[in-house]
């Protein structure tokens, strides 16, 4: 089922633009010692997985761009139907935000939090019920009993992932047979219009193309979120559904609440591109790092201008679906083996 939003109405006096993200051991110091590429600061555990900064920057965005996405879907933190989970794991929780907020929340009031990320870059002071862990989700093997989760949630692994349809495989095995659900929030990276006003020459759609064609280069393709769905019915899901929400690109529509959403999120999508570009442009495209710049400047402006009257907006994918019960697995013939144990990494608790 496809759960549509409706078209986003134009405010007419308004235009937004030019043209134109069982075991456990302590961190070790080498885990600290991150890399830089241009000045900005990357993962150094499993380095290379990741294109993305884990810098303060990037941290900051990362929550700005969580906090967006919230408001745009109703302030709702999931919208699998999971009842009372007592086990639920966080898959790439960056900065820990949404663990936090589900935790304090009181949707799930018995549920012990985990999240998993490559950067233990979460905050210390967090509630008892969360504890934060660095493991790579593209391993085959979480180190974790089969079987033991009653929700898995990720959000924005668009780019980092080198086969997502697997992840899913993995993550279903340790989903309680019958009751444990999967959940994937995803942005997708190509914009689009209701009036098509969007053109080819608008610089931010250039900037997308070339996104998308340089992260399929590199083998972390960032526009995949419509492909989730079938990736889980697939990966052997029921009742698999998808939510799809429109977040506005600029101050464009009529309606105050998405116009302010659209405002923000034009602003922070702009303060993303050095960090969303760099590693995909240098690696992907071998451009050079001033060439990056110019294209980034002319890609600013096509979202800050005054005179654009494209009415754009980004897609947010949430997908989620259920771990079919083993009479029911047995029928469709999924069957997970048991994997070999690996260790964790403990960033708190």
């Amino acid at each position: 089922m496809l759960v549509m939003a409706s078209p986003i109405a134009a405010d007419s006096h308004y235009s937004s633009g030019s043209d134109q993200d069982p075991d456990t051991y302590s961190i070790g110091e080498s885990l600290l010692e991150y890399p830089f590429h241009f000045q900005r600061r990357y993962h150094k555990f499993k380095e290379g997985s990741y294109p993305f900064p884990n810098d303060d920057q990037e941290q900051a965005r990362l929550n700005d761009q969580y906090l967006i996405f919230k408001a745009a879907q109703g302030g709702r933190l999931f919208f699998a139907p999971v009842h009372d989970p007592r086990t639920v794991i966080d898959v790439g929780t960056g900065t820990g935000i949404w663990s936090i907020e589900l935790a304090d929340s009181d949707l799930c009031p018995n549920a012990h939090i985990v999240g998993i990320d490559l950067s233990p870059i979460q905050p210390k002071d967090v509630p008892p019920t969360v504890v934060f862990e660095m493991q790579d989700c593209s391993e085959p093997d979480w180190g974790r009993p089969l079987n033991s989760f009653d929700f898995i949630y990720s959000r924005s692994l668009c780019g980092s992932l080198t086969d997502f349809a697997q992840y899913l495989i993995t993550a279903r095995k340790y989903l309680r047979p019958g009751h444990g659900w999967v959940e994937c929030c995803e942005p997708m990276s190509q914009p689009f219009s209701d009036d098509n006003t969007i053109t080819p020459e608008w610089t931010f759609a250039k900037w997308e193309e070339w996104m998308d064609f340089a992260t399929q280069k590199t083998g972390r393709p960032v526009r995949m979120a419509h492909k989730v769905k079938q990736w889980m019915i697939d990966a052997g899901y029921v009742d698999v559904k998808e939510v799809v929400t429109k977040v506005p690109i600029g101050a464009w529509p009529a309606d105050k609440q998405l116009k302010a959403i659209g405002k923000v999120w034009a602003e922070t999508v702009c303060n993303s591109l050095a960090a969303a570009s760099y590693k995909p442009f240098s690696e992907g495209l071998g451009w050079e790092r001033d060439a990056i710049e110019v294209f980034l400047a002319d890609t600013r402006r096509s979202l800050q201008g005054k005179k654009s009257r494209v009415h754009a907006y980004h897609k947010v994918y949430s997908v989620y679906g259920r771990r079919p019960s083993v009479e029911e697995e047995k029928k469709l013939g999924w069957m997970a083996p048991p994997p070999v144990p690996i260790k964790r990494i403990a960033v708190n608790g």
